[in-house]
């Protein structure tokens, strides 16, 4: 690994150790004792790498190392930030006027989330180091670091529309209901006593999926569609609000949602009980459900969503809070037309110009 300069936030042990200079965190070779190598100049060009260790299976250091080296073969700098601390240090620098190329996200669709909501003013891209990657297999973007490179020295830069609900943004979708149950039951198992995050696999969501379906009491929800025009109001035990036409597993829930239409994609499954939502998931597997009675597909600007009981909602696969009964207004998500931009691989560019 080139460590002639890069933000870091190590962790204590064999790899690379921080050391506070003048201009910020530097990455210093272990065992070296004398003072680091100076930064570049302000104008050399750089690539900030936000990353997460505890990504997936834990594999974000190697390819973190990996992708650093293939940015150093392009004359691309690299500036590594393992913190959140970091990362608002690495969105701060990487503004519109200086010589920053983009930002990298090293980990999953959360680490992705995060990022975003620093509210960065240069293009984004992702190297997949978690367990869905949603954010990136859209793009068509590659666990390979060397590819991601290439991706960050030639790819295209594309405007990408967000969600926002309760001050946050998302990228992908805000779940309202049993989905945000099994979301928040697998995070706090994730934590564990400790209170620290682990890496985590599809096989850990078996058991929240199982505890949620035997306890989750499906409260009805109040759905109304914020767009000019005559309200509508939809009721119904689930609610999804979809940026992209990405769920896990590759469920197609709303396979016509698009990043960059200034439009977010509302489905509603009518039906309460785990058997229903174990029917509902059959018909997305098969591509039925937007064509079943009981199942709404609308694509809209914003959403209010109310409920008579505490109702668990997720964005991008994190805990988001709940919906409150009592709160004097109610849950609401809008879209955010082209509030970031994604740098993406030549061939989804291509694709995208061919359809």
């Amino acid at each position: 690994m080139d460590t002639r300069w890069a933000g870091s936030m190590a962790e204590d042990g064999a790899g690379p150790r921080p050391f506070d200079g003048p201009d910020g965190p530097r990455l210093v070779p272990p065992g070296d004792a004398g003072d680091p190598p100076a930064p570049p100049p302000d104008r050399a060009p750089w690539v900030g790498l936000v990353a997460n260790p505890n990504s997936g299976i834990g594999a974000g250091r190697a390819r973190v190392s990996r992708l650093v080296d293939a940015l150093g073969s392009r004359g691309l700098g690299a500036r590594v930030g393992w913190t959140p601390g970091d990362r608002a240090e690495l969105v701060r620098r990487a503004g519109p006027d200086s010589s920053c190329r983009c930002l990298v996200a090293v980990g999953g669709d959360g680490t992705v989330a995060a990022l975003l909501n620093e509210r960065p003013r240069v293009p984004i891209t992702v190297l997949p180091a978690g367990t869905e990657n949603l954010f990136a297999r859209h793009f068509g973007m590659t666990r390979q670091p060397e590819r991601v490179a290439e991706t960050v020295a030639s790819g295209l830069a594309l405007p990408l529309d967000l969600g926002e609900a309760g001050g946050r943004r998302f990228a992908l979708m805000a779940g309202i209901g049993f989905d945000a149950d099994v979301v928040t039951r697998h995070h706090l198992a994730r934590l564990g006593r400790a209170h620290r995050v682990r890496p985590t696999s599809r096989v850990a969501y078996v058991e929240p999926v199982l505890r949620a379906s035997f306890e989750y009491g499906f409260p009805m929800l109040r759905v109304r569609v914020e767009d000019p025009g005559p309200a509508e109001e939809l009721l119904g035990a689930m609610a999804f609000v979809f940026n992209l036409p990405s769920y896990a597993l590759g469920l197609p829930i709303a396979p016509t949602a698009r990043e960059d239409d200034g439009l977010l994609d509302l489905v509603v499954f009518r039906d309460r009980g785990p058997f229903a939502a174990l029917h509902y998931l059959w018909l997305v597997f098969r591509g039925l459900h937007l064509k079943r009675p009981g199942v709404w597909h609308r694509r809209v600007r914003g959403v209010r969503i109310s409920s008579d009981g505490p109702v668990p909602v997720q964005l991008d696969g994190d805990p988001a809070g709940s919906i409150d009964p009592d709160a004097p207004d109610p849950w609401t998500s809008r879209v955010l037309p082209r509030a970031a931009s994604v740098l993406v691989p030549e061939t989804y560019a291509r694709s995208l110009m061919a359809s």
